[in-house]
């Protein structure tokens, strides 16, 4: 049974787990737009996986991320990567895409930055909106702290699985659409990403979507205009972020075709540096500790990957 914490406990999250910062991302800490929001913030206990927790936050009305510098003893590369876990737009899975990511980045002298942010299912103002609002400043603020945080400007990518991979590839192909009122001058900031990592991503909100997150983001019935909006292998541009891509073809809640494939076919007209691997077997939802066959190797890959073609 999935027990459910008080909003306090997640204030132990962090600290329990080593974050050398905690970095609200908006000056009064609730996020614009979610000032007559009343649900409140909790951990739910999804039930262990051995040896790694299980949790997963909902209720998010003040977002933040959570700084994780390169393991003890590794020299810091300079590089970011903003993760953004999944949750099919109605939660944030923190750790199993979220912290489980952090050990093998860190230590391979990667910074990591974990971002817990709003979903639109919470009724938030332009609810479509928030969950890129809240990536778009969490970019912005690690670009503009980068010597605080031990990183290049140029260097920080961005993360996202499942529902979040689809935040992901819209913070780089929609980085410049102003979908908040800047707040202060760290909102001077390009918000986008030096590259992308993709992990089992929703990229399409047409045909071959996942249902349950294309209703929570767009609602039952968005026009064809809304659905090409937020669409994101339609939105690849010259200057999309290079990726690395990885799914499983036994996915059954978010078709490896209409969504990884058809992203990769997107940013191979655009000439990008694209990377994708679709395993024979994981299913979705597998994270590291979840993957099983060749499929275990995906995130020594991505950091192969990030050596040689983001130097």
């Amino acid at each position: 049974m999935k027990k459910f914490l008080a909003a306090a406990a997640g204030l132990l999250l962090a600290s329990s787990l080593f974050a050398q910062e905690k970095v609200y991302l908006w000056p009064k800490k609730t996020g614009p737009g979610s000032e007559k929001v009343k649900v409140e913030q909790t951990v739910i206990d999804r039930g262990a996986i051995p040896p790694q927790q299980n949790r997963a936050i909902a209720g998010v009305t003040q977002p933040y991320f959570e700084v994780y510098k390169p393991a003890s003893g590794v020299e810091s590369n300079k590089r970011g990567i903003l993760i953004i876990p999944g949750g099919a737009y109605k939660r944030v899975v923190y750790d199993t895409e979220g912290l489980d990511y952090v050990k093998g980045y860190t230590e391979a002298g990667y910074t990591c930055f974990v971002l817990v942010y709003r979903t639109p299912n919470d009724g938030h103002k332009n609810k479509e909106n928030v969950s890129l609002a809240d990536a778009q400043r969490a970019m912005r603020i690690i670009k503009a702290r980068a010597e605080e945080f031990g990183v290049v400007p140029h260097r920080v990518g961005v993360m996202g699985s499942s529902a979040r991979g689809h935040v992901a590839a819209s913070l780089a192909t929609r980085y410049a659409d102003q979908i908040y009122k800047p707040v202060d001058d760290m909102d001077n900031q390009k918000a986008n990403p030096a590259f992308q990592f993709l992990v089992y991503p929703v990229i399409t909100m047409d045909a071959g979507t996942h249902g349950g997150s294309r209703k929570e983001l767009l609602g039952d019935k968005p026009s064809q205009e809304t659905i090409d909006k937020f669409s994101c292998e339609k939105l690849v541009k010259y200057d999309t972020a290079d990726a690395f891509i990885v799914a499983a073809i036994d996915d059954k809640s978010v078709n490896p075709e209409a969504n990884a494939i058809a992203y990769f076919s997107a940013l191979r007209k655009q000439n990008a540096k694209a990377e994708l691997h679709i395993f024979p077997e994981s299913g979705h939802g597998f994270g590291v500790i979840g993957a099983s066959g060749t499929a275990k190797n995906w995130q020594q890959m991505s950091i192969d990957w990030l050596k040689t073609y983001q130097k």
